[in-house]
């Protein structure tokens, strides 16, 4: 179970952080022909979970609302989540609807044991290599945030593998970060976001594929789109989501400044420390928005 404290005050990048936190050894995958450059740690755990309460927030809800007036969850459908990661939104979905079967994949085990067995079934499974269901099985597969896992020509890929293991009738949900530059004068901000872009680039990774998630659906065999909803949240408001997508993308920033540091042209830690806090100053006092794009599918 997913304690409440961790969607706290906590999440607030609103302390100074030393530089060195920023070139601390971190865990990572080591999966071939896998282009995410997240870790597997711990600390990525808990910032998974602060950031799945922010986006549930946003969303208010686990699920869209053409989700919850097509599927009846109290008649115990089975649900998949892919690229579980902590098993946040799982776990979170389970004490929402405890009457439904869920399982969870990814392409490593990133989730306590005692939430697995209490919570769901988890398997190794790489989207795009083929997860390990047969076809029609679930009533509502879920997907999120891969952005940075996934070339841009693999999402038709990984898509066509969520309908194959959809049931008739069952429901597909893509959330999706839309990586922009968009509605900022914060110089800090757009210098940082344009490294990202430039990784993004080298990695045939497009940081804007929450626009394409639309057209990717209808061009797609056997599926009927049925809702967008792209949303939007200022993160120097002064609310509890907001401050939950502020520590999410300061941690974030923490986690990748080893890949961005040659984008950056960055080389001593003065330097990285001077970014680092204009970064942070420009998250909490200058209006910039996260956005997301969640879009529904239904398997005909």
């Amino acid at each position: 179970m997913i304690q409440a404290n961790e969607r706290s005050a906590e999440a607030d990048a609103s302390h100074p952080v030393d530089s060195s936190a920023f070139d601390a050894i971190r865990e990572f995958h080591n999966e071939k022909d896998v282009n995410y450059w997240l870790p597997k740690d711990e600390k990525e755990q808990k910032r998974l979970k602060v950031q799945h309460f922010a986006i549930k927030e946003l969303y208010e809800g686990n699920v869209l609302s053409s989700v919850r007036n097509t599927l009846d969850f109290e008649k115990g459908l089975s649900v998949l989540d892919v690229g579980c990661g902590a098993g946040a939104w799982i776990m979170d979905m389970k004490e929402e609807y405890p009457k439904c079967s869920y399982d969870g994949c990814d392409i490593v085990d990133a989730v306590d044991e005692t939430a697995k067995l209490n919570e769901f079934t988890f398997n190794y499974g790489n989207v795009v290599q083929g997860l390990p269901y047969a076809d029609n099985t679930f009533d509502l597969v879920h997907i999120r945030f891969l952005v940075l896992a996934l070339r841009e020509d693999q999402w038709p890929m990984a898509i066509q593998e969520l309908v194959r293991v959809t049931k008739p009738g069952g429901m597909i949900q893509l959330t999706e970060l839309d990586i922009h530059s968009l509605n900022t004068d914060c110089e800090p901000f757009l210098v940082v976001q344009s490294a990202v872009h430039a990784v993004c680039e080298k990695k045939g990774q497009n940081p804007r594929i929450a626009l394409e998630l639309e057209r990717m659906l209808l061009e797609t065999e056997r599926v009927k789109l049925i809702q967008t909803d792209y949303r939007s949240c200022d993160m120097s408001s002064d609310t509890d989501t907001a401050r939950k997508f502020r520590w999410d993308y300061f941690e974030t920033l923490k986690t990748i400044m080893p890949t961005l540091k040659p984008w950056l042209g960055l080389e001593s830690g003065e330097e990285v420390g001077r970014l680092v806090d204009n970064y942070h100053h420009c998250l909490a006092t200058r209006e910039r928005h996260i956005c997301i794009n969640a879009v529904v599918a239904q398997k005909l």
